[in-house]
Parts: C-alpha cells; structure tokens; sequence
C-alpha cells in the first residue's frame, strides 16, 4: 500500500535545510512552555479539572482536527501558512502571559493549537513536495531536530519558571513572533506546483482516497497515545515529584530521542514504516500497562525513555507514509508533530 524508500545521505536543498534549523528552534521555544501549561494552570491559576480539560482541549483539538483543511488551503502558498502558524502560536502563548481568565485561556489555547495546525500544513506541504525516494531519511532528519528542541526547550523553560513561568510564556511568544517575521520574508514555499486545484477539489479527493483513509485508522490510536506527552505526563510527574519533575520528562523526552535518532538513524531511514508501526504500537502497549505496575519518579522517567524510542520510530513510519501518499502538489496530512 505505501511506499518503503532507501535514500541514506540525500542532498537536501538550502531552503530544506533551513526549515530544518527552523523545526529545532521552533520546537526548543514550544517545549519552554509545555511542561509549564498544566501545572500553572493547576497550581497557579487554580483551575479545575473542567476548565483545565477545556483549556488542553481546545490547544489539542484544534491542534490535530484543522490540518485537513489547512492542508488544503496551503496550496495558496506554503509561506504564507507557515509564518501565519508561527504568528498565531505566538499570540497564544502571549495571552497565556497576559491573562488569568479561563475563558480568555481557553481563546488563546485555540489559537495557539490553529497556529500548529496552519505551520504544519505549510511545513509538511513543503517536505511532501521533495523526491519521495529521500521522505524516510527526510522525516528523520526532522525528527532529529525535533528532538533536539524538546531536549533544550524544558531546560530554557525551567530555568524562567524559578523567577514566574510568565517569563517562559513571553519568551516563546517573542521568538515564534521573530520565526514568523522571518519566514514571511523567505523564499520557502514560494514555487507552487502548476496544477493547483481548489480547496473542494481536494478535500474530495482526500475523502475518496482508500490509502489516505487505511492511514487514518492505522494512526488514530495514535492520536489518543501521543497527546498524554502534553497533558497526563507532566501531571502525574508532578504529582510524583513536584512541578519541576514536569520538565524532566521533557528533558529525558528530548536528550533519550536525540541519542536514538543518532545511534538508529540509518535502521530507521531503511525500516518499513507499516511493519515499524506495527511493532511500536506493540511496545507502547506494554509500556503503558508497566506504568500501572510502579508508582514513583524513577521508573516514570525509564518509562519515558521508553516511550520516547516508540515515538522515535513512530513519527517518522507515519509522516514517512503520509508522504508516500502524496501526489504532486498535494499538501493533505493526517500524521502530528
């Protein structure tokens, strides 16, 4: 059904080269604040459970629920949609900043997650336009720098929440707000295909495709797994251990996926994505249950680390194999990061 590639060492262009760079600093700024919204939320703030969930929720959903559509409108410009992401993440986390309403959080959070969404869709619209033969290799050098950023991101982060976690909060917006000034003055994404159909045309053709829809349902538990990174594990780590355990999940998140991403670089570029998936998901299942099992910090943060492999090798199969599907000029993408 999807395509294996074997690209090892590709050439990447230097527009590719510098959304690359772009992923890491953009990531190191997301993962300043992340492990902070929860627990600021919680223990800051005082929200309860409900306003608390809504807040995430909003972040989340719209988040992972408007690519479809911002895949569809970045035929208009790939550009345009990666600085308009990086302005609106950067409004979201000055507002986090700003204010303590809990409707106002909850307005801030929705544009900080349409931020995520309106980037990606320019981002992976770019990356889904390369050769196909170099995606494996590609989606593996974005994971490397993504890992990177998770692994400097929560130490920058931390280090602002000792003084207020307001700081952490302004500081990613400023630099989403200089990412994104700088990206509407790039030349990224400014060679559109020639056949640019409208934005019906291709939802249909999304919503006909039996491979893009096998995709979904093989990646949906994934959706369920990979946004507990954001909500239930700096929670629980800070119910272990206080709020600052919150970033040493991020920390162990980052250094444990940057160091399998170098050491397994080669493996993951030749894996078959549907057969990795499969095995990851397995993985998971038995991480997860072994979390019921022990009840302290030290075996939270192994289990991390654990985690953090399976989403090393899962990210880059589901990006690998959305990419696989892609036909010229199509930015559609079901994948998250």
């Amino acid at each position: 059904m999807l395509a294996n590639t074997r690209s090892l060492s590709p050439t990447f262009s230097q527009d590719i080269r510098a959304l690359l760079r772009m992923q890491g600093v953009m990531n190191a700024s997301h993962f300043m604040t992340v492990p902070l919204l929860a627990l600021y939320m919680s223990m800051t703030l005082h929200f309860n459970s409900v306003a608390l969930a809504t807040v995430m929720s909003a972040n989340l959903l719209s988040a992972q629920t408007l690519p479809l559509i911002a895949g569809a409108v970045a035929d208009f410009g790939s550009r345009r949609m990666l600085a308009l992401g990086l302005w609106l993440r950067g409004l979201g986390f000055l507002g986090f900043s700003v204010t303590n309403n809990e409707t106002a959080w909850t307005c801030f959070a929705f544009a900080a997650g349409s931020g995520v969404a309106c980037y990606e869709a320019g981002l992976y619209g770019v990356f889904g336009r390369q050769p196909k033969i170099s995606h494996s290799a590609l989606f593996a050098a974005n994971n490397q720098m993504l890992n990177m950023g998770t692994a400097i991101g929560p130490l920058l982060g931390g280090l602002a929440a000792l003084i207020d976690a307001r700081f952490a909060f302004l500081a990613s917006a400023l630099l989403f707000g200089v990412l994104g000034a700088s990206m509407s003055r790039s030349t990224v994404g400014t060679t559109e295909t020639a056949d640019r159909r409208a934005v019906l045309v291709n939802l249909r053709a999304a919503a006909t495709n039996r491979d893009l829809w096998r995709l979904i349902v093989i990646s949906f538990p994934w959706f369920f797994l990979f946004p507990q990174l954001y909500v239930a594990f700096p929670l629980y780590a800070g119910r272990l251990a206080g709020p600052h355990a919150a970033s040493a999940v991020y920390v162990v998140n980052g250094v444990i996926g940057l160091a399998f991403m170098l050491v397994a670089k080669r493996w993951l570029v030749r894996m078959n994505p549907a057969i990795s998936t499969m095995y990851a998901y397995l993985a998971a299942a038995i991480a997860f249950t072994s979390v019921a099992a022990f009840d302290n910090l030290a075996w939270f943060l192994l289990f991390i680390a654990g985690y953090t492999v399976i989403e090393t090798v899962m990210l880059p199969a589901l990006e690998t194999m959305t990419g696989s599907l892609a036909v010229d000029g199509s930015r559609l993408r079901c994948s998250k990061r």
